[in-house]
């Protein structure tokens, strides 16, 4: 998604607002050029560069007038091949992009910064983007990023067409760290330093090829400015840029340490989605009216599983708490687990034939509510972890697939909705989950049911609700269940990979229906957040 409009502000222009600017933008044509060689780490006159037709190395090093030593840049050539490169844009341009200054469309993971009043907001930092995990493993073997701990992450989408640039600066150093790291993507540029004497008239060109990487650090990082002119933006060209926090020896660390680990924590999630994704859903969901009626059908049901189940045991129900979309615990003279099946999955003979085989005391009630069997279990049958995983993988074997599919684009601007409108503390963490679990589900997802893909169905929704009914004990009861359940059902890869998935969708349903959040709840969604694979690996 593309915006259009101008964003450039005082001196900042675009080819869209520059007519309508008296704005002298420096080209720098009165610069000496110079020319990086990363091979031996100077900065050689273009002109002499191009009469020999190559760097001369450390021939004439010592004169300025020719050359000079630069330090602090790190180049990785083909950092990534073209698939990687081609899946890395496909996963960015899903994304919302917003107008930047200077031509440029951006997209923002980080915190929001008043670097003037040196102010910080973390409330709609929710951490890096999912697909950012593996770039910043791979930045983490190159020697000058062993310890790199991103807490910002900054797409810029460059266009000619657009006069995009950006003008010479260095980066924040109350808050950013040493390093600044760029992937260069799409097409070919060249990054200019400008040294920070007022005086000088160099200009460094360093060529980034495409698919290339670069560091910024020490000299390169404290004593140039860095620019990208619009000279050298040919075609599309897409920069991730990561930024870390200063040291712990720094200023920033020492006057806001609290706030500093937050950040750090903040940086380790990989379920983080962009300021206009949050714009986006926020709109979205404000521009549509909430459909009452489907909350009244909903309240209805529930009023007739009441009634249904009162009028069958003949006793009041003190409780009835929903644990999923389609499980209830039912608390009367005794506790029951209550389950709406749909009708085309499974016959009414099968599910008899399952209770028997489990020798369950269960009713399934006569009347059904939307093409959906109601049964109702003694909880005392299903007292044990090893017991309700063995029920849970039979009940699997005996249904049929089905084609139905409630996780849909309006079942999860739902919940986007009932998240914002409670609006507690930990609703942008909430939100950012349950996106990334949206994109991360298949659109052939039954709620509480099935997910299907290449004919194969599984039932995670009701097994990660079984996860989450104690917290304290949850890496036991994931490993006790699982063990259990595969004792009949073996779980696919792909099956595998959902689990986590379903655990985080249940955890943020789970914490917004409380008033109040639960903070070991919130622990856990944190490390799930910052382990998307933490289920899989425990179990694997």
């Amino acid at each position: 998604m593309y915006a259009s409009t101008c964003a450039c502000k005082g001196i900042r222009s675009c080819n869209t607002c520059k007519l309508q600017k008296d704005h002298n933008t420096n080209d720098f044509q009165s610069h000496i050029v110079y020319i990086y060689c990363d091979a031996c780490r100077q900065a050689i006159r273009m002109d002499i560069y191009e009469l020999k037709s190559q760097c001369p190395h450390h021939d004439d090093i010592g004169n300025d007038a020719i050359a000079f030593p630069l330090d602090g840049i790190y180049l990785a050539s083909d950092f990534l091949n073209e698939i990687e490169e081609q899946n890395l844009i496909d996963s960015i341009d899903k994304d919302i992009w917003i107008s930047s200054q200077s031509g440029r469309l951006k997209q923002d993971f980080g915190i929001k910064i008043n670097f003037k009043k040196q102010t910080i907001k973390t409330k709609y930092f929710t951490g890096m983007p999912m697909y950012s995990k593996s770039i910043l493993q791979r930045l983490q073997t190159h020697r000058v990023l062993n310890d790199f701990q991103s807490v910002e992450l900054c797409n810029l989408d460059y266009s000619s067409e657009r006069g995009s640039h950006i003008d010479p600066h260095i980066d924040d150093t109350w808050i950013w760290g040493e390093r600044l790291i760029t992937i260069n993507l799409l097409s070919n540029t060249i990054l200019s330093l400008i040294p920070n004497e007022k005086d000088s008239k160099k200009i460094i060109y360093i060529p980034l090829p495409r698919r290339w990487m670069i560091v910024l650090y020490g000299d390169a990082r404290y004593e140039y400015k860095h620019a990208i002119q619009g000279q050298h933006i040919q075609d599309r060209r897409i920069a991730v840029t990561f930024r870390e926090l200063t040291g712990t020896n720094e200023k920033f660390y020492e006057e806001n340490k609290d706030l500093y680990e937050r950040i750090i924590r903040i940086g380790k999630r990989f379920t983080g989605i962009s300021v206009g994704r949050f714009e986006h859903i926020a709109n979205e969901v404000n521009s549509r009216t909430m459909e009452k009626m489907e909350i009244e059908i909903s309240s209805n049901h529930e009023e007739q599983l009441k009634e249904l189940f009162e009028s069958t045991y003949q006793t009041k129900i003190s409780s009835l708490e929903k644990i999923n979309s389609t499980m209830y615990s039912v608390i009367s003279e005794k506790k029951y687990i209550m389950k709406l099946i749909p009708q085309m999955s499974i016959t009414r003979e099968q599910l008899q034939s399952i209770f028997s085989s489990f020798q369950l005391t269960s009713t399934i009630l006569n009347e059904s509510i939307n093409q959906f069997n109601i049964v109702v279990i003694n909880h005392n049958d299903l007292s044990s972890n090893h017991q309700i995983a063995r029920f849970l993988a039979q009940w699997r074997l005996a249904t049929k697939t089905s084609s139905t599919n409630s996780l849909d684009k309006h079942w999860f601007n739902e919940q986007y909705a009932s998240i914002l409108e409670k609006k507690k503390n930990s609703f942008p963490f909430l939100l950012s989950n349950l996106f990334t679990c949206q994109q991360q589900i298949s659109e052939q997802l039954e709620t509480g049911l099935q997910w299907m893909t290449n004919q194969q169905s599984s039932y995670l929704m009701d097994l990660t609700s079984i996860f989450l009914t104690d917290i304290d004990l949850f890496v036991d009861k994931v490993k006790e269940i699982v063990k259990a359940y595969e004792e009949l059902v073996r779980l696919t890869d792909e099956e595998m990979n959902l689990l986590d998935t379903f655990v985080r969708l249940q955890l943020v349903l789970l914490i917004n229906q409380n008033d109040i959040d639960d903070e070991k709840q919130l622990d856990l969604l944190e490390q799930l957040s910052s382990d998307v694979f933490f289920v899989r690996n425990l179990i694997r």
